[in-house]
């Protein structure tokens, strides 16, 4: 009876190896539509500009209200730099690739980056 409990555990634990590999490959080779990638380039671009011209808004000396160069630092330009990166290597993907899917990671870090600057934006619009 041991025997048949061992085994049966032991099939469990590697279905749940199986499992956890699936997941990783599904995690690793996800892929995004051209259209998804567009449209999320495209907000990326909008709220580019936004951000430089907070970026602007905010360098006069003394700093206006609504500005936080801590924030400047340490989120929005992360969040500009990352997504430039994303943006553009999606965009040279398509343009190489065209009808094909695209990286599902540089599609996150593109969406992360959208996220940041709109949350920066919101918070401190002054």
């Amino acid at each position: 009876m041991l025997k048949v409990a061992f085994a049966a555990l032991a099939m469990l634990s590697l279905a749940g190896c199986a499992n956890l590999q699936k997941a990783y490959e599904t995690v690793t080779e996800a892929k995004v539509p051209a259209k998804t990638i567009i449209v999320a380039a495209n907000a990326f671009d909008g709220l580019k500009v936004t951000a430089k011209n907070y970026i602007a808004y905010c360098t006069p000396v003394p700093a206006p209200a609504g500005c936080d160069d801590a924030v400047i630092r340490t989120k929005l330009i992360p969040a500009i730099n990352s997504g430039t990166v994303a943006r553009n290597s999606l965009e040279e993907f398509l343009a190489t690739h065209p009808g094909e899917l695209g990286d599902k990671g540089l599609y996150d870090a593109l969406t992360s980056a959208n996220s940041t600057i709109s949350a920066v934006v919101a918070a401190y619009k002054g």
